[in-house]
């Protein structure tokens, strides 16, 4: 009996300590991803173009950066600072917590002065509106003939030459471990003409004003402000346009709107945007429900109050309860629209006492094939936004999940002759918590080094949520 219960106490012993190891694995972890971002996929300051998302580096296995859906990425970098500066407040970090603090003005910044003051593009007066384009990266940004061009190569080629660089046959960029990045020196697709905001790039600066509000109370007036401007601007209720109000359709500033196809018709989402609104404001619903006279009554609400009528082409007549449909799971096998619902109703806690199983229908979806499971993400969004009691079950799945994250950054290098090139656990694609589950475990055409913002903002959610730890938050 004696024997049994030492050796009991052996394998606890020893589970403890892998637990242990593991939990300091993962921070030394998020300190490799914090530094590669920070070096690699932008270039942190105040001029136009910086604090800007590189989402994929490397694309197709080449020297150029691409700055993809831009606004996804930069409400990933907004959350990922936010949660970064609570943790370090929580643990007496102040030096750093700072300097955290400091690069998310600066990521506001560049989000107010470049992404929404963007009317000139349309030939109007620039204002904060809450109107956005997607990047504002300038065409000449990596140009080697100017002084900031080569500023910028430097700065994005620390520590690298010329030769890393992916050979042809080989399964790497040469010298380099998988998940580092490479060699860069140009743009991919990097227009002059910019690409419109569309309601999921909306909705993921919302989610990083969101957690910028809840975390850093230097910064929470200013992000309550922003989240409020592209609320009214997406419901068409912008008190700064003079655009007719034709209801929940995106507008240029310009007048024109955005077709259903590019993103601009919320009218499905109403309700969810504005409890999202009320959550993160503080202001009543009908600040963020649009009263308006149109004859187009397929799109129309009139006379509308918190059970008012919505008429829609699909048939339901109802905003309040197209919105409760909307937690059962949205139709379809469209993963974006998927991931809008969950990101909505983690945001505003809009389904009740049944938010997390509507969030759990949206995240992971098993009808014929499972195509998604980012149940993770979204439930410890919502948890943490809305001081939600943590889940043991979920914080298990957690640490699986940081746990298989490789330990250079996410990456996917798969090609004719090695197929099955790419992060193994589920990281390779450029974000995991938007991807099927064939993007997260198989990779896609895409491919090249991913930034990490999705490893990041999961594992400063977990610390917040479910780890009493004293580690430092990073040492980079």
């Amino acid at each position: 009996m004696r024997l049994k219960i030492f050796s009991l106490f052996l394998f606890l012993l020893f589970a403890c300590s892998l637990q242990a190891q593991t939990e300091w694995d993962n921070f030394q972890k998020y300190c490799t991803y914090r530094h590669r971002f920070s070096t690699y996929f932008t270039v942190i300051g105040e001029q136009q173009g910086e604090c800007m998302v590189i989402g994929n580096r490397n694309r197709y296995l080449s020297t150029r950066i691409c700055y993809g859906q831009h606004g996804i990425q930069m409400g990933y970098y907004m959350g990922m600072l936010a949660t970064e500066y609570a943790l370090l407040q929580r643990y007496g970090q102040t030096m750093h917590a700072d300097s955290t603090l400091e690069e998310l003005k600066l990521v506001l910044h560049a989000y107010s002065e470049y992404m929404d003051k963007c009317e000139h593009y349309f030939d109007k007066p620039d204002i904060v509106d809450g109107f956005f384009i997607r990047e504002n990266v300038p065409v000449r940004f990596l140009d080697s003939t100017t002084e900031t061009g080569r500023k910028h190569l430097e700065l994005l080629n620390r520590g690298l030459t010329s030769a890393n660089i992916y050979l042809t046959g080989t399964d790497s960029f040469y010298m380099l471990p998988k998940g580092t990045p490479a060699y860069i020196n140009a743009l991919y697709q990097v227009y002059d003409k910019k690409e419109l905001m569309s309601q999921d790039e909306a909705y993921g600066i919302m989610m990083g004003l969101a957690l910028v509000a809840k975390c850093a109370p230097p910064l929470a007036e200013q992000a309550r402000y922003l989240f409020k401007l592209i609320t009214l601007h997406i419901i068409g209720r912008n008190a700064f346009s003079r655009c007719d109000n034709q209801g929940y359709i995106i507008k240029k500033p310009d007048c024109e709107a955005i077709s259903e196809s590019g993103g601009g018709s919320t009218a499905l989402f109403g309700y969810g945007i504005a409890c999202a609104a009320v959550r993160v404001t503080a202001l009543p619903l009908d600040s963020f429900i649009n009263n308006f006279s149109s004859r187009d009554y397929r799109r129309s609400i009139s006379a509308y109050s918190l059970t008012g009528k919505l008429h829609l082409p699909i048939g339901m007549n109802n905003m309040y309860y197209v919105w409760k449909i909307c937690g059962r799971g949205i139709p379809g096998q469209q993963e974006w629209n998927r991931a809008m619902c969950a990101t909505l109703g983690a945001l505003g806690d809009s389904w009740g006492k049944h938010t997390d199983k509507s969030i759990v229908k949206n995240t992971y979806w098993t009808k014929g094939e499972k195509q998604h499971d980012w149940r993770t993400f979204y439930l410890s969004l919502w948890r943490f936004l809305h001081d939600k009691a943590p889940d043991n079950q979920e914080c298990e799945m957690i640490q699986k999940e940081l746990n298989s994250a490789p330990p250079y950054g996410p990456y996917n290098y798969k090609s004719k002759e090695h197929p099955l090139n790419f992060a193994s656990g589920g990281w390779a694609y450029i974000y995991r918590y938007r991807a099927t589950v064939s993007e997260q475990y198989n990779g896609s055409a895409l491919t090249g080094n991913f930034n990490g913002l999705d490893y990041m903002l999961m594992y400063n959610l977990y610390r917040l949520l479910y780890s009493d730890d004293k580690m430092p938050v990073y040492q980079w």
